[in-house]
């Protein structure tokens, strides 16, 4: 099968780089019907499954928190005076942030959603389910702006909004979602040759879980590295390395500013810090302390990841079956799993590996730019492990799961791959989606 390089299908003209709302083509026609379908997949149910909880030592019936809502969910009502679990942040004073081994933008916004409609799930979690959504629609137009190629874009986001761990994080009150997000919005400002937005941007995502900070090095190394190497095919072409120091002391002033300035205002109103240096030593001194030798339970090695090993049941549910006393079977009704869709993350090596070549052969934009983001989200978590013994787990690939759905439909435009196999791999990553889908029955 002939190879032709996708860093050469400039296909549209300047007013499709965005999203084009008078839908004249059908790119943009069937990413619009994708984006409803995903839509309506993270808020059906989403009060669902419903349990017993605790509340000031009371049992009270309603919607069952999921996996770190345990936590995220009362911190919110901690920060708003609500009755709270006794069990989680026993002691806590009111009004004022617990969980102070994250910065609070994100608990805040799911507090500021429970304000308004109420102590519930839908106050719980539409913040990520909006963001979840927003993040859909943003990787879209990024992937359009990289590579101004419509096939590419709509199959990218075609694997990113149908990746279980994606989904699930998209509908649940947790904090990684609005990292990515954050991240995905940075990138596309970036593109736009708005390096204040973007800087602004990553220092929202950092505001929300310091792991944002990935999202800062992806483009302070994609800055650099763009130029250096075009291609063997390329003429040479002399890099401008006082334009790119300036760029970076600009871009690294915004986004310090960004999280220095809001941190020292949101932790005065709500963490009770003076200052943010010492929130993010203590952040620093956490996190140093979260090693073991080796994993337990949900833990896992980052390289256990690319093949979906130690997935964690974020949520079980189920009914059984009794004869008497005896049960004599039982179903699970509702499993909320962290875990990546089989039929993208298997592919995760390979395409990598593709890209790599395809980048030494041709250089490229697009290539690099998937290269750069996978190595920097994903690779530093290999010394983290392996010589600081850092407790990790497997929701940390998130950040790094839109790099691996763009190698993927890299390498089916690059290859020019018929269509009706790509009709038959889409029906098995819809296939992988349903079957880590976390309602088994209608609730």
């Amino acid at each position: 099968m002939r190879s032709f390089s996708i860093e050469r299908l400039i296909q549209l003209p300047s007013w499709q780089i965005d999203f084009d709302w008078k839908l004249r083509n059908i790119y943009d026609k069937l990413f619009l019907l994708l984006l409803i379908v995903s839509a309506i997949l993270r808020v059906i149910w989403l009060d669902q499954p419903m349990g017993e909880h605790e509340l000031d030592s009371q049992k009270v019936y309603g919607s069952s928190l999921i996996f770190d809502e345990t936590y995220y969910v009362n911190v919110a009502r901690i920060l708003l005076g609500l009755p709270h679990n006794p069990n989680v942040y026993r002691g806590a004073p009111l009004f004022e942030d617990p969980n102070k081994e994250h910065p609070p933008l994100a608990k805040l916004m799911i507090a500021l959603s429970m304000r308004v409609l109420g102590d519930n799930a839908w106050g719980w979690r539409l913040p990520s389910l909006i963001f979840g959504i927003f993040s859909i629609f943003i990787f879209y137009l990024l992937m359009k702006r990289i590579s101004r190629n419509l096939k590419f874009s709509l199959l990218a986001t075609f694997l990113y909004s149908f990746d279980n761990l994606v989904f699930v994080h998209s509908r649940i009150a947790v904090l990684d979602i609005f990292v990515l997000t954050f991240m995905l919005l940075g990138f596309y400002w970036y593109f736009g040759n708005r390096t204040n937005l973007a800087a602004i941007s990553m220092g929202m995502g950092t505001l929300c879980k310091i792991g944002g900070f990935y999202g800062f090095l992806t483009l302070a190394a994609y800055h650099f590295l763009r130029e250096i190497y075009r291609g063997k095919q390329k003429e040479k072409q002399k890099i401008r390395w006082y334009d790119k120091l300036g760029w970076l002391e600009r871009f690294t002033i915004i986004y310090g500013l960004t999280v220095f300035v809001l941190l020292f205002l949101l932790d005065r109103l709500f963490a009770g810090y003076e200052n943010p240096i010492d929130h993010l030593i203590f952040i620093a001194q956490y996190t140093a302390g979260l090693i073991r030798e080796k994993p337990v339970d949900i833990e896992s090695y980052p390289w256990q990841w690319l093949l979906n090993e130690v997935k964690i049941p974020y949520l079980s549910s189920g009914v059984q079956y009794k004869v008497g006393e005896q049960v004599v079977s039982e179903k699970t009704t509702v499993l909320f799993l962290g875990a990546m869709n089989p039929l993208i993350i298997y592919l995760c090596l390979p395409v990598m590996a593709y890209v790599t070549y395809k980048y030494w052969k041709k250089g490229g934009a697009i290539s690099l730019f998937i290269l750069v983001w996978f190595a920097s989200t994903y690779l530093p978590f290999y010394p983290l492990s392996i010589i600081v013994h850092r407790i990790m787990y497997i929701f940390y690939f998130l950040n790094t799961v839109p790099a691996v759905c763009a190698a993927v439909a890299y390498i089916l435009v690059d290859r020019k791959v018929p269509h009706f196999v790509i009709i038959l791999y889409a029906v098995g990553v819809v296939a992988g989606f349903f079957a880590l889908y976390p309602f088994k029955i209608i609730p």
